[in-house]
Order: C-alpha cells, then structure tokens, then sequence
C-alpha cells in the first residue's frame, strides 16, 4: 500500500499527542484484514491499545504505520497497525475533551451505534452519549465521541459541543 498523505497527518498529529500526553489509548478498527493484533483481538471495530513512553519496548510511529510490540496477558505479540484503522487516541486517565477523533476513519458499524444511541437519547433528562454509551459497555463507551454530524444534517437547537477535536 502506498502512503497517504492524511496518514502521514494522523501519524503526525498521533507523534505529537502522544509527545504531549505520554500515556494515550489508540483507539483501532482491528476488523481490518491489515491490521496484525493476536487472533483473540481480530473483529473489534474499537480495539484500545495503551501507548505509554514508560513501556520497555519502542513504539514506532512511522507516516503509514505503527509498529510495536504490546503485551496481551503478559504475552509479547508484534504488532503492525496501519494508520489508516487508527480512528481516535485519548487519554485513559484525562478527560474526553482532550483526544482526537479521526472522523474518516470510524468504521461503518460504530457510525451507526453512534447514530441509534443518539436517537435514543431522551433530550430533557440531560444525559450526554458518553454516558449513555458507558451503559452499554466498553466497547460502547468510546464509540459514542461525537464527530460533529448529526443523523439529519441539521443543527439542533441546544447542541452540546463535541467532546473531541475532529480532524478531517
């Protein structure tokens, strides 16, 4: 595969955050044929990866790709996760106000939990989709980050702001 130049962004934009923070969560679509993660991992579209400058290991961030080797149940796997399955990266410990979200690159199946969740949320109890998505488990939790659209294309009156920067 070649490279991209909205990879070699989010790579750049990835290396900065990550410089910033020291510990961040990727947030990768490991439904993806290219993606090397073990076979327990294989099929979820909102796999959380933890990145942390204190890891023995080296975390390479290159312009297509990133390569690493994690530890699953202390087992060392060698990953390889393509730039492109990348979608979001946020602090575990932080609030959701300071990740990304690469809007592009959110699979089809989390637009649309994202897409029912909120047409579900009642309006007048208050509840954001964060903590509705936080009912409905983990993988749930983080595929609720708005990305600035709304399932009609309108605005709505008393929208609240999204809680992560959506880079396009």
């Amino acid at each position: 595969m070649s490279l991209s130049f909205s990879d070699a962004v989010k790579a750049k934009q990835l290396r900065e955050y990550f410089n910033r923070y020291g510990r961040i969560y990727i947030v990768v679509d490991a439904t993806r044929d290219e993606v090397v993660v073990p076979d327990n991992l294989k099929g979820d579209p909102a796999l959380r990866l933890v990145l942390n400058m204190r890891m023995p290991q080296q975390i390479h961030i290159r312009d297509d790709r990133l390569d690493s080797d994690f530890s699953f149940s202390g087992r060392i796997f060698s990953c390889r996760i393509p730039m492109h399955t990348i979608w979001a990266a946020y602090q575990p410990e932080g609030e959701l106000e300071q990740g990304i979200i690469w809007d592009e690159s959110v699979p089809e199946v989390i637009r649309t939990i994202v897409d029912a969740l909120q047409e579900n949320m009642p309006d007048e109890e208050g509840g954001d989709a964060g903590s509705v998505a936080a009912e409905h488990g983990s993988s749930a939790s983080m595929t609720v980050i708005e990305g600035g659209n709304t399932p009609t294309g309108e605005t709505p009156k008393e929208r609240k702001t999204s809680h992560l920067r959506v880079v396009k």
